[in-house]
């Protein structure tokens, strides 16, 4: 090839990896080899927003932002989806400056708001098992544990994901979507992307 060629310790670019340079030849490191591998060409520097939210091998996008189609309003923030009990990571660093445990079941919206200063940006995520050592004013670190993957204020598990929304400023709450026909914040891509994600 004449492009780098990036290749990844799991399907979906996650993991470690290893590059070869254009024109290279070599073997796969032994962490490599036999492994569920995927590969790049020119890769960048970013990650994909699943990965980085779920590890291991991501999660999937079920409904991007200002996706609804079936639902009246407009969606505000990133639904992503992996599977019941999988580990949430935080996507970017901050602190806690609200949390709601909520329940399983339509009732029992869960809420973490996470507030970057020198970003002046709050991550929120939402529907999913806070883990019992976060506390409001805690420090989060980037990819630090935050929650399990729940259905906390969705009617059902088969429905459960987390949904990621950024706002901007120091913000408690996630902005209004179901029945709401205006858009409160920002389509957040270039964010994503500044904080060195794929929104995939």
């Amino acid at each position: 090839s004449t492009k780098t060629v990036r290749v990844h310790f799991n399907s979906n670019y996650g993991g470690t990896y290893q590059d070869f340079k254009a024109g290279a030849k070599g073997n796969l490191n032994a962490g490599l080899k036999n492994q569920n591998a995927s590969h790049q060409f020119s890769p960048s520097s970013r990650t994909n927003m699943s990965y980085g939210l779920y590890t291991l091998s991501g999660g999937r996008i079920t409904c991007g932002f200002d996706g609804y189609t079936t639902t009246p309003g407009r969606h505000e923030g990133i639904d992503i989806a992996r599977g019941v009990g999988s580990d949430v990571h935080a996507l970017v660093s901050g602190q806690v400056i609200h949390l709601a445990r909520g329940a399983n079941g339509s009732g029992g919206l869960s809420t973490i708001s996470i507030y970057n200063a020198s970003l002046n940006k709050t991550v929120i995520y939402l529907h999913t098992a806070p883990r019992s050592s976060l506390a409001v004013g805690q420090q989060i670190s980037r990819g630090q544990i935050i929650a399990d993957e729940a259905w906390r204020g969705v009617s059902s598990s088969a429905s459960a994901h987390t949904h990621v929304e950024m706002r901007l400023g120091r913000q408690t709450h996630a902005a209004k979507s179901v029945n709401d026909p205006h858009l409160d914040n920002p389509n957040p891509t270039s964010f994503w992307n500044s904080q060195n994600y794929n929104v995939r």
